[in-house]
This record gives C-alpha cells, structure tokens and sequence, in this order.
C-alpha cells in the first residue's frame, strides 16, 4: 500500500522536473508563438475575406462621397471560436500546435500525470484572456514569472509546455492513432473545399451587403433591400433588387463579376415608384 507521505513525496518531484523542463522551454514556446500567430493570421485573412462582410467602422459618407475606413471581417464570437478550435484540436489529438510541432514542443500536465482532454480544452478556453490587455502580454508575462511557466490558460489546467523528448512517458501528452489522423484530414479537406464552394456561390449576397454598408451603388435615401432569385452566368451573377426609401419603393437589378479577387461589382440600376 502507498502511504499519503509516500504519494507526496513521488508528486513533488515531479512538479520540480516538470517546472524545470517548462523553463527550459520558455524561448522555443515563444517562437511557436510567433509560427501560430502567422499561421492563424493567413487562416483569419482567409475566413474573413470568404465569410465576412465589409462594414464602415469610421468616417462619413455623404452623397458625394465621403471620407471613412472600412473592415471586412466576421463576427469576432465566429472568429474567436475559429482560434480556439485552431489550438485546441491539434493539442487535443498531437499535444502541439502547428508551431509546437515545428518548435518540437509537447503540452504535458505539470504534475506529470497522463495529460486529458479536459486539460487541453480548459486551457485553450482561457487563451483569449491570456492576450489581453493586447500581444499576449498576460500570457507571456506570466509563463516568465510563475515557477511552473503557466499561463492563465495552463494555471487553471494545470498543464505546461515542454520540450518533445522530455515529453516520452506513456500518457504524458496526447498522441492520435492513423484513424484519427484520417478523420482530421478528411475534416480539413471538406472545410477547404466548403470554403472554395461558397467563396464563388455564397459570397455575392454578402459582397451586396457590403456595398449596401458604403453606399456603393445605393442611393443615401435608401433604407434597406431584398434581393430575389439570381442568375447565373459563367464568371457572373445578377440579382433582381427591391430597394426600400422612406418615401417609396424601388426595383432594378445588381450584377457582380468574378475575378481573381473575388467578386466585384459591374452593374447595378433600380427606378423608383413614389
């Protein structure tokens, strides 16, 4: 029988190796960083420029113009889950990130027991905190203070990073078998080839919306739209168009134009009936 003094005893050298190998780890940890951040940034340029619609977020507009600055972005909750799923999954199935992997970094639980996929999850659920008040600084300070080098996210999970061959007991991390891995690619390969489908067939309704934001096409008095069935073309789309103003209603048409950036506007017309 393993007496409770014996248990303590095994569990805090543990938690000694597993501080010191998280410190060890501290620079290459930093510089998965850096690798997750670019490549999350391309992956968010990518799902803001396909599902995403442009909105005024300065300025003024005025009949004849105007002077403001735009974005094109999705909703920041939608975007905030994508980073999360973008952390939490690779950690779940491998026990690295994309830039872990390369830094050849493992999560392991500080206290050296098998690390779960509820440490995994409450970790990355926190991570949005750990950037705050901006640049991850919460994180990054407290991974250089705390003695286990713990993030927010890591504290609550009770979980570190260190480096792959300090990572080797059975357990230690996460590791997936070949059918796992599959699944992740079949899942990566369908979301690439949604992405793509809906870039060219679902996208002109939210381009629309965007001009209809910078009255690109839309007359100031214009209070909101609809639009009916389109038709399409090879390489172009129109839409019939119900406009609304305060005083009367208006039809006409919108037609958009594929290219290598996407759609475009190439022609649009409406009358109106007071």
């Amino acid at each position: 029988m393993i007496s409770p003094t014996m248990a303590v005893a095994a569990v805090v050298p543990a938690l000694s190796d597993q501080a010191g190998f998280a410190r060890e780890a501290r620079l290459a940890r930093f510089r998965a960083l850096v690798i997750d951040v670019i490549v999350f940034g391309f992956i968010s340029f990518v799902v803001n420029s396909v599902y995403g619609v442009t909105e005024v977020t300065a300025g003024f507009i005025t009949a004849s113009g105007g002077m403001y600055s735009t974005t094109t972005a999705v909703a920041w909750p939608w975007l905030t889950l994508v980073g999360i799923l973008y952390f939490t999954v690779p950690e779940a199935m491998f026990g690295a990130t994309p830039g872990k992997y390369w830094m050849r970094l493992k999560v392991v639980r500080l206290d050296g027991t098998p690390l779960g996929v509820g440490s995994v999850i409450v970790r990355n659920l926190l991570k949005p905190m750990d950037f705050l008040p901006l640049l991850y600084l919460l994180g990054g300070v407290l991974v250089f203070v705390t003695r286990g080098s713990q993030r927010l996210g890591d504290i609550a999970a009770g979980t570190t990073v260190v480096s792959q061959h300090r990572a080797l007991d059975p357990g230690a991390t996460r590791t997936s078998g070949r059918t796992a891995r599959r699944w992740l690619a079949i899942a990566l390969a369908g979301a690439a080839l949604f992405t793509i489908g809906f870039d060219y067939f679902g996208r002109p309704p939210l381009v629309i919306q965007g001009l209809f934001n910078e009255r690109l096409g839309f007359g100031q008095d214009v209070v909101s739209y609809s639009l009916g069935h389109p038709t399409w073309g090879l390489g172009h789309v129109t839409y019939p168009m119900t406009l609304h103003t305060a005083i009367a209603t208006c039809s006409g048409e919108i037609t958009l134009t594929w290219s290598v950036i996407g759609w475009n506007e190439s022609a649009n017309n409406y009358s109106c009936i007071s």
